[in-house]
């Protein structure tokens, strides 16, 4: 398959809103400007409380056929939105796109003729500029903030990089529809989409990639990466193990690795306000990562008294709050 401007492509554009009244239309506008046009485009609004899908209506309106909109009757959160919408998709190709990022206007062009060359390739990538609220270029390229590995075998074959640091632009991920569907779409457990899927297709799947920059990534203090990836996060840390879990049948380095780094996670999940049924849980099954027993024995002991500080702490405070 090679396509030319101008054409259409066996593409489904998926964009995810949830609060972006003020960049949706920027975004719609960038996939309307595309090179090639693709065959599909869904627009998921997550139930958003301020106008965004007022805004999209409003877009679609004008622009007849250039979409659907599909709005949860219920906020239901990223990856289950996305795994709702994928079940739907039946074109060769797919791509998520959160409603505040944009494509570029050679995007899918570009990408649809990387991939395509590479049958054995499940996802393809590209480098991204970095913009602010107000859409100004804070980065030239993302490689400023999340360097690329210097070698092109890591970077089409990133499992074992992966373990270490994520340089891939979320909103640059450009898959195969089937590689995605037999991976089992994305993971429901947890709150973000890329990196859990970058390492579970990375294991099985060579990747393609270009040092292009193709589409625009927004940072946004209030964003999900923003407020999100916070070390202390419950759910962050929870979904971080989740991701390192496919390492544990890796060869015997990248496994000790990774056993050690889940180690480190639930230690600090331990002492942070993750439910207590959670945090032993994590500590439990990490606890092949430790130096020893003993360090076992003493964690688990900590995490009991932090624990029973915290449910006192609570129970007084809910006592003096009546």
């Amino acid at each position: 398959m090679h396509v030319r401007e101008g054409s259409t492509a066996d593409v489904t554009v998926l964009v995810v809103a949830y609060r972006h009244a003020e960049y949706v239309l920027e975004c719609l506008r960038s996939i309307k400007s595309q090179t090639v046009r693709p065959r599909k485009v869904i627009i998921a609004d997550d139930h958003s409380p301020d106008n965004t899908t007022a805004i999209i209506e409003d877009f679609l309106a004008d622009n007849p056929g250039f979409g659907e909109l599909r709005r949860n009757c219920s906020n239901i959160g990223l990856n289950r939105t996305l795994n709702q919408n994928l079940a739907t998709i039946d074109t060769t190709f797919m791509t998520y796109i959160s409603a505040d990022d944009i494509m570029l206007p050679d995007r899918i062009e570009r990408h649809v003729n990387l991939i395509a060359a590479q049958r054995d390739a499940a996802l393809a990538y590209s480098d991204a500029i970095v913009i602010d609220a107000e859409s100004e270029v804070v980065h030239p390229t993302s490689m400023i903030e999340f360097p690329w590995p210097a070698d092109h075998e890591t970077r089409e074959y990133p499992f074992a990089a992966l373990l270490q640091t994520n340089w891939v632009p979320a909103a640059s991920i450009f898959l195969r529809t089937a590689a995605l569907k037999r991976a089992g779409g994305y993971n429901p457990d947890i709150f973000y989409e890329d990196f859990e899927l970058l390492v579970r297709l990375s294991k099985r799947h060579r990747f393609v990639y270009t040092e292009d920059t193709l589409v625009g990534v927004r940072r946004l203090d209030d964003s999900l990466g923003a407020s999100g990836f916070s070390s202390t996060s419950p759910r962050f840390l929870f979904s971080l193990d989740t991701a390192l879990k496919h390492y544990e049948d890796a060869e015997d380095q990248l496994a000790r690795v990774a056993a050690s780094r889940r180690w480190e996670i639930a230690k600090r999940a331990s002492r942070t306000t993750m439910r207590p049924a959670a945090s032993f849980s994590l500590l439990w099954h990490a606890r092949s990562g430790a130096s020893n027993r003993l360090a076992v024995a003493f964690h688990l002991v900590r995490w009991s008294l932090f624990v029973v500080t915290r449910t006192a702490r609570s129970t007084v405070g809910g006592k003096s709050a009546t």
